[in-house]
């Protein structure tokens, strides 16, 4: 059993799972050979070195060490437990699951039940509340589109308070979630959301899981987030996606805005592949939802200061995760809802028709920032521009953009790549493969990785190692692990890959199995048997030789000291060491 799932179960799952088919929702691979190739996702590179066996339903970063099966793929994207990736890869192949005995899944759910009680409140309340329907009607929103996106109103904290007593909601729960907060002065509590318009935000599965808040005047702050919690982190989720994903999918675009009201605005108006951002700063998770679903993102953020940081940080994470990027231009001060509202939709399309493409706005912005364009100045557009086309995944992209860069700077376009190579010798850094044994002995450690990776290559290197060698032989406490489960489940006749990453419970020994299973350290035709025991003779020979080395210290020491009783001790024990070295000689020689 893990947890409260069989393994039976757990089984039944990984068997349907197309390892390949999963990974590509999230992120483009490409065929390479017998595997498949892409971009890691944990972690930032330009060549890649995430591979996925269709074969071995396993996958593993040569660049970050990252690997498993497709519950350790879940698990490390979707930051999620292990009950909660099984039961995500079942959902994705038709295996429905019930996690009602997870206790951590149990308070999430009640902490989901709560929002939908106070988000149903926030709606009552707004039909009761004259001031923020005329600020809505203001804004032009309709009664539908309230209803849709479930638009409500937080009343004074008195109110709300009173509401969640009568409604006997805990308050331990209310202040998990941030929806009711301490009071500074040392007594009582107060609402966190307080004559606000709400916006219930939801996560992909249409569950409410934060809400947003907005004042109705001038006053500061003018939004309001929920606080990070256990079902709450603003950087992990896109407001109105759940509503969205669909018609995205079908535009294979998406249009990203900053606010709520930016996106009620274009949804009313008819422009439904639209989500906003929850904050001005796009994150890598958010990135990567938006990659599911769409194959170009169109940023329309506030021509603002803050608007235009934002753009720019958004470029370069949709670059990492290879979206086609372009930026909508919107007038000074206006925002994607006034002119939805004031000048209708066509006014939109045509300012979405006008878009830059990323690489012609980012230009424009750095020339724009400068008074003047001599030598030095053009260095510093270069420099400014560097790290973004860095992140551009594809060469002969690249090389446009090069070109196009030189004849925007009027520069010889040799002298712009001999510039770009000075840049990428001072900052370039080469990834650092994930360090997973801590064994000081390097010689032993690389001798029983390569054991282990035989053993995962053919059951008779297993009977082998089980019967010359033995797990529990191993020094380094990684490795020990991994041989006492493949030769534990090897003997239950129910030995597989993923069944072998289900059982390993730490994350390095996962990564350690799936890079030994994808490298190929050894050719086709080698003879695995004969390999198996000069390894294991080699290792022998290595333990007896360190134990020597170790007597030689003894002996010595012990010369100096006089002591002459422990250097006979120790010369005995010496010899005995090395008929030990000529009996594996002679035994090996006869199984030759």
């Amino acid at each position: 059993m893990t947890g409260f799932l069989s393994e039976e179960l757990i089984d039944r799952i990984t068997e349907r799972c197309d390892l390949v088919e999963i990974i590509s929702q999230y992120l483009p691979l490409k065929k390479a050979g017998r595997n498949y190739k892409g971009l890691c996702p944990f972690h930032q590179e330009r060549t890649p070195s995430f591979v996925v066996s269709p074969e071995k339903q396993i996958f593993h970063c040569f660049g970050c060490g990252v690997g498993g099966n497709v519950f350790s793929f879940l698990q490390k994207l979707e930051k999620i437990s292990f009950p909660e990736a099984v039961r995500l890869a079942g959902e994705k192949v038709g295996i429905s699951i019930s996690l009602s005995g997870d206790e951590k899944e149990t308070v999430k759910e009640n902490l989901y039940q709560i929002n939908e009680v106070v988000c149903r409140f926030f709606q009552e309340q707004l039909k009761k509340t004259p001031v923020a329907l005329s600020y809505l009607e203001r804004r032009k929103f309709n009664s539908e589109t309230l209803k849709t996106f479930r638009i409500g109103y937080a009343p004074s904290s008195e109110v709300f308070l009173d509401f969640c007593r009568q409604k006997y909601l805990p308050g331990e729960k209310l202040r998990e979630i941030g929806l009711i907060m301490p009071s500074s002065r040392g007594k009582g509590e107060y609402a966190y959301f307080r004559g606000r318009i709400i916006f219930p935000i939801f996560t992909l599965y249409g569950k409410i899981c934060g809400f947003g808040g907005r004042v109705l005047d001038n006053s500061l702050p003018k939004y309001l987030n929920s606080s990070q919690s256990t079902i709450f982190d603003k950087g992990r989720h896109l407001y109105a996606l759940s509503l969205s994903k669909e018609f995205i999918r079908e535009e294979e675009e998406a249009i990203l805005v900053e606010g709520y009201t930016d996106v009620l605005a274009l949804y009313q108006g008819g422009i439904r592949n639209v989500v906003a951002s929850l904050g001005t700063s796009l994150t890598t998770f958010q990135t990567r939802l938006l990659k599911r679903c769409s194959k170009e993102v169109y940023l329309a953020y506030d021509e603002d200061s803050a608007g235009v940081a934002a753009t720019l940080r958004g470029i370069d994470l949709l670059l990492e995760a290879d979206l086609g990027i372009k930026i909508i231009s919107m007038p000074a001060g206006v925002d994607p809802a006034e002119v939805m509202i004031k000048q209708g939709k066509e006014a939109f399309a045509l300012l979405k028709d006008q878009a830059s493409p990323y690489v012609d706005y980012r230009i424009d912005l750095e020339i724009s920032r400068k008074p003047k364009l001599g030598i030095r100045e053009k260095i510093e557009v270069i420099h400014s521009i560097f790290p973004t086309l860095q992140k551009i995944p594809h060469a002969l992209e690249f090389q446009d953009l090069i070109k196009k860069l030189a004849e925007r700077l009027n520069i010889e376009e040799k002298l712009l790549r001999s510039e770009f190579r000075k840049l990428e010798k001072k900052e370039w850094t080469s990834d650092t493969p994930l360090q997973l044994i801590s064994d000081p002995n390097k010689r032993v450690k690389k001798k029983e990785r390569e054991l282990l990776q035989l053993m995962l290559l053919g059951e008779e290197t297993i009977e082998l190692v089980r019967d010359r060698w033995g797990w529990d032989k191993f020094e380094s406490e990684e490795n020990r692990q991994i041989a006492r489960e493949i030769i534990a489940l090897w003997e239950r006749k129910e030995l597989s890959l993923p069944r072998l990453l289900n059982r390993l419970k730490e994350e390095n020994l996962s990564f350690l199995v799936s890079s030994l299973s994808l490298r190929e350290l050894f050719p086709d035709t080698v003879d695995k048997k004969n390999l198996t025991l000069e390894i294991i003779q080699s290792l022998k020979r290595e333990i007896i030789e360190r134990k020597r080395r170790e007597c030689r210290q003894k002996i010595a020491e012990y010369e100096k000291q006089g002591d002459h009783k422990k250097v006979v001790l120790y010369c005995r024990q010496f010899d005995r060491l090395a008929r030990e070295i000529n009996f594996i000689e002679v035994g090996n020689e006869q199984e030759d």
